[in-house]
């Protein structure tokens, strides 16, 4: 028997297997992004202490990482602007860099993009299952 081309169930059975696949690489993919989204949100939990810790010892808030005792997660980076009264910082994961977190604690500094509240933690874009936002 001379058999050219593909029959329908071959094609049925092709089709479901790459289903199959694009399901599982898609949910690995969630999982890696929801725990870099979990480590900014630690991270800067991790930088309010160190800050308010600076502050009791000199008064004044840490105007750089490097002031505070304090050692960010690998692949994480911050953006800090602080005065005497208070400080803002916005952490991002070079993994996922369009996704970012940000905390403000005082009104005397702007804070970053996507801080709404001062004392919570915000971030954006906005994850799916209840939104990001945290304190």
């Amino acid at each position: 028997m001379d058999r050219r081309g593909v029959t329908l169930v071959e094609l049925l059975i092709t089709m479901a297997l790459m289903g199959l696949l694009a399901a599982i690489v898609t949910k690995a993919v969630t999982r890696k992004t929801a725990a870099a989204q979990a480590v900014l949100k630690s991270d800067l939990r991790n930088m309010a202490v160190a800050q308010e810790a600076y502050f009791s010892d000199h008064l004044a808030y840490a105007e750089s990482v490097d002031e505070l005792e304090f050692q960010a997660s690998q692949k994480v980076n911050f953006l800090l602007r602080a005065d005497a009264t208070g400080w803002a910082a916005r952490s991002s994961h070079e993994l996922n860099p369009e996704y970012k977190c940000a905390l403000y604690i005082g009104r005397s500094v702007e804070p970053y993009s996507p801080s709404l509240e001062e004392g919570k933690i915000n971030c954006m874009p906005r994850s799916g299952g209840g939104g990001c936002s945290g304190g």
